[in-house]
């Protein structure tokens, strides 16, 4: 799975972010390049302000595309963090590759995971089919169309115009397509690795604490051998919580601006279909729907596994233990019960509850600028 997530980044040259490699000119165009995408927006918005639908269509597209050049300038700036966190996983998977039980949870969820990062692949890549299959028809009933309502300044914004001006744009746009969606797939799948991999932390630790509980049955067993398996066990939990609190603070401000833009671009994106042949805008619908479940679903995977390591240590067989031993696991009790998940902009806990909430929020929305426009 550590290899399928560099390849998804080698694709669009991101790999730089999570491994030592020379940066590509496709690396700086992920960066360059949405400048000028965001910036032909704002004249193409000014352009057609007295035309409703071209105006909600640029509207559609340009919040799916805010999301992708946000997430990627966020990732620039957490690039050292997530290098680190990238490395630590391969340490960690590494040093328990002896414990076949941990290591077979590592295997169990890098399954889980290459199922997933097949899905978010398949399903994102669609976008380009999609649209290129919009453009396609246009073209051959001869009523040539942009796949974006996006124009750039000093060339003809009507699609009729002929060659250069709408050849330029359209490989300007065809360009902007191919890097916001592998941009998406790229961070996603790395977010889907970091999340994954949490769990897998997540299970080691009830491991280790199931095996102290069974061998404090065993008579065997003295209080020094009891404090030594709770002091590993107090390592495992604070590395588990370090890493937790360090991908909500990587992440908590991305989800916030993400999800704003999942509900406004999707319900904009309802309206536009709906009032227009401009069928294609339905690929951002679905994929704002798609992308809500994904991170909210492996949100909810952590908020779980939070719950079973709290019942873990619950279940311990800490009142055969001295004084101590029992006030360190009840401690530790304590502190899962209270252990942060991930969270939308610190406003809200990532998982599918939340999730329904803004699919809610989205429909709401459609139906206001149902009711406003007609």
């Amino acid at each position: 799975s550590r290899d399928f997530v560099v390849l998804l980044c080698r694709i669009i040259d991101l790999d730089p972010l999570i491994r030592d490699r020379r940066r590509t000119i496709l690396f700086y165009a992920c960066f360059i390049y949405p400048f000028f995408f965001h910036s032909f927006t704002l004249y193409t918005l000014y352009y057609h302000r007295n035309n409703i639908i071209p105006f909600l269509q640029c509207v559609s597209i340009w919040g799916a595309a805010g999301q992708c050049s946000f997430k990627t300038i966020i990732a620039y700036i957490h690039r050292k963090r997530i290098r680190e966190i990238f490395d630590m996983i391969t340490r960690k998977q590494t040093e328990c590759e002896e414990d076949v039980q941990v290591y077979g949870m590592y295997l169990k969820w890098s399954k889980r995971l290459n199922v997933i990062l097949k899905m978010l692949f398949y399903t994102l890549t669609s976008n380009i089919i999609l649209f290129s299959l919009y453009l396609f028809l246009s073209i051959v009933v001869n009523r040539p169309q942009f796949i974006f309502i996006l124009n750039l300044p000093g060339l003809n914004a009507d699609p009729n115009a002929g060659f250069p001006d709408y050849e330029i744009q359209l490989l300007f746009q065809l360009v902007a397509l191919y890097i916001g969606v592998y941009e998406v797939i790229a961070l996603d799948g790395l977010f889907a690795y970091f999340a994954l991999n949490a769990a897998s932390m997540g299970d080691s630790l009830i491991v280790t604490i199931q095996r102290m509980s069974t061998a404090v049955m065993d008579e065997r067993t003295t209080n020094q051998d009891t404090f030594r398996a709770i002091k590993c066990i107090i390592q495992l939990h604070r590395e588990y919580l370090n890493y937790i609190n360090s991908l909500d603070e990587m992440y908590n401000g991305m989800f916030l601006m993400q999800f704003g833009s999942f509900a406004f671009s999707g319900s904009v994106g309802l309206y536009v279909g709906r009032e227009s042949d401009y069928f294609a805008i339905y690929s951002i619908v679905a994929t704002s729907l798609f992308q809500l479940f994904f991170y909210n679903s492996l949100g909810s995977v952590i908020e779980t596994k939070n719950q079973d390591i709290a019942q873990e240590f619950y279940n311990t067989n800490w009142f055969y233990m001295n004084l101590s031993n029992r006030k360190m696991i009840l401690f530790m009790l304590q502190r899962a019960r209270t252990v942060p998940t991930l969270s939308v902009g610190h406003l809200a806990p990532l998982n599918l509850e939340t999730g329904m909430s803004i699919y809610k929020t989205l429909y709401s929305y459609f139906l206001l600028l149902k009711d406003a426009f007609n």
